[in-house]
């Protein structure tokens, strides 16, 4: 049961009605499992509540129907927990299912039935209260998961990815239906047309973000090879099609022993002892 008050006043007498009820009708509370939440900007106000004569515990995060609330509102915890279990269940299903041998958009709809309802339920109530770096890690759950499909390296380029998989960053995806999930929810009449304040209208800002997505990705990309009209389901070809067209294996040709995610001025290649740029096994001599 959750009791809420406005007030400190207001709270401890709904307190006092509840202890008054369950009295009457021989209910034992477990006062030590009882907790009070206050919801406030900077310092906590002074304010105790007091249950059967017992003091009750003040928290500052609350989890309630999967919801994990903060004395500010911010869901950024919230997020960070839902991006977890997204996690785990991404490998559950790597270890349940042959993804690695289905087409791609077969992976992509199994994404969208098993991962993605971890994120749109209450979608519209956590999204726009999350910062910046939390939206990023709920970006890395889907392109990981793409990653591990095209069987790449995990450094590589995050918006290539989405280029050659025809998706979008999980967070824009998010946005652009947080407003079509709220089918659950029932509001009075004299809200009908009204704009809530907790789902803003993101359509240019989505619209903007896809664009700068697309401007992250590297212009030497466009020196690869030409996709081919339908991804590999085949493993083999699929990871040998894209570690060429992501030039993955560079690697393989350089002198340099520590780890760098893309070739440097500095890189020499092992064979014909040239600058191993970028795509350099296309054109190495040797």
């Amino acid at each position: 049961m959750c009791v809420i008050g406005e007030s400190p006043e207001d709270l401890q007498k709904g307190l006092n009605d509840l202890q008054a009820y369950c009295d009457a009708n021989l209910i034992d509370i477990n006062v030590s499992k009882t907790k009070a939440q206050v919801f406030h900007r900077g310092r906590l106000p002074e304010c105790s509540f007091s249950l059967h004569g017992r003091e009750i515990e003040i928290v500052n995060n609350f989890v309630y129907l999967g919801f994990d609330f903060s004395t500010q509102l911010s869901f950024s915890q919230h997020a960070r927990t839902l991006t977890s279990k997204a996690r785990s269940k991404c490998g559950l299903l790597f270890s349940r299912l042959p993804i690695l041998d289905l087409p791609l958009q077969i992976v992509l709809d199994l994404y969208s039935v098993f991962i993605l309802p971890i994120f749109t339920y209450g979608l519209p109530l956590w999204l726009s209260n999350c910062c910046a770096s939390t939206l990023q890690m709920v970006d890395s759950t889907f392109t990981k998961f793409l990653k591990r499909y095209f069987m790449v390296p995990p450094h590589s380029n995050n918006a290539t990815i989405h280029f050659l998989s025809s998706t979008i960053p999980l967070s824009n995806h998010l946005k652009t239906i947080a407003p079509n999930v709220m089918g659950a929810l029932s509001f009075p009449t004299i809200l009908h047309g009204i704009q809530l304040s907790f789902t803003p209208d993101s359509s240019h800002e989505t619209a903007g973000e896809d664009l700068e997505t697309l401007k992250k990705i590297p212009s030497t990309f466009w020196l690869s090879r030409i996709l081919p009209s339908s991804m590999p389901s085949n493993r083999t070809s699929r990871k040998r099609l894209m570690r060429e067209i992501l030039d993955s294996d560079h690697f393989r040709i350089c002198q340099t022993s520590t780890f760098h995610p893309y070739p440097l001025p500095s890189c020499i290649c092992t064979h014909c002892r040239a600058n191993a740029h970028l795509y350099h096994q296309r054109y190495c001599t040797t």
